[in-house]
């Protein structure tokens, strides 16, 4: 398993890195994860064996920064807030998570989870995903944490079709997904996103990602397609160059629109959550 670097933080708020469907972190060795939402997540968790090794530890520190982590059927996490790890291990933004409160919502953690086999036995080919769904009953084990989904209306945007059409080349008998795959790479201010034999709603996933807000496909684009995607972050106008938003570059160079609505978005509702249990 290679090494997966989730998110960087900082107690202001989250920086969370891209992950879209099969998207491709940027990190020094490129891992995989595939973005499913709430919904697969905690399937996937129901039907996979728990880490068999887990140390929960309060984080007492001053330090304002804090990490995640998946490598070598490894997860760890430093220096986190229990919202961030539930925020990861079930696929959700921040602004889906409802109803933690109580100690346990202001306190930080460190967590370190192994995936340890028998003796003499290989150790199991566990992806990227399985990992991370595989937080969801550590949670509930050590934070005793129970959770449902709620559908909510909330502000969403509609991906759509611009006026001109699109300006990208559609396979419309591909709908393959083997071979697709999602590519971000951020330097300084700049963000290149490129998408090979990928669907409108893989766009619509790593665009929720960007816009901190559900996007919904309506494009009625059926098929894949191979684009590329350009824009810079707020920090290019502080370095006196070329801002350039996603919602510009969505339209200029895709020719689709991020258009504001309101939509039906699966909320996870935080029933009870409590502070970690001894290791």
């Amino acid at each position: 398993m290679t090494n997966l670097s989730v998110h960087k933080m900082d107690r202001r708020g989250w920086l969370p890195l891209l992950a879209a469907a099969v998207l491709l972190f940027t990190t020094a060795a490129h891992a995989q994860l595939e973005h499913k939402g709430p919904k697969e997540a905690m399937a996937l968790a129901d039907s996979t064996p728990p880490y068999d090794v887990a140390s929960v530890k309060q984080n007492k520190t001053a330090d304002q920064s804090g990490n995640m982590s998946i490598h070598d059927d490894i997860f760890e996490a430093t220096n986190m807030s229990l919202s961030s790890i539930i925020e990861f291990a079930y696929d959700v933004r921040s602004d889906q998570i409802i109803g933690l409160s109580g100690p346990v919502s202001s306190a930080h953690f460190d967590i370190e989870a192994k995936v340890v086999p028998p003796p003499g036995d290989p150790m199991p080919k566990l992806t990227d995903t399985v990992l991370q769904a595989m937080i969801i009953p550590l949670l509930a084990d050590r934070f005793q944490l129970k959770a449902h989904l709620q559908s909510k209306t909330m502000p969403v945007y509609d991906l759509v079709v611009d006026h001109g059409g699109p300006k990208f080349k559609v396979n419309e008998d591909d709908d393959d997904q083997s071979n697709s795959s999602m590519n971000e790479r951020t330097s300084n201010s700049d963000n290149v996103l490129t998408a090979k034999s990928s669907s409108m709603s893989d766009l619509a996933a790593a665009l929720s990602d960007e816009v901190h807000r559900q996007v919904i496909d309506k494009t009625g684009i059926k098929g894949n397609a191979d684009f590329t995607l350009k824009w810079t972050s707020d920090e290019a106008a502080d370095q006196g160059g070329t801002v350039v938003s996603i919602f510009t570059a969505v339209e200029e160079q895709l020719g689709l629109k991020l258009q504001p609505a309101k939509g039906p978005v699966d909320t996870l509702v935080i029933d009870h959550a409590e502070m970690p249990s001894a290791n």
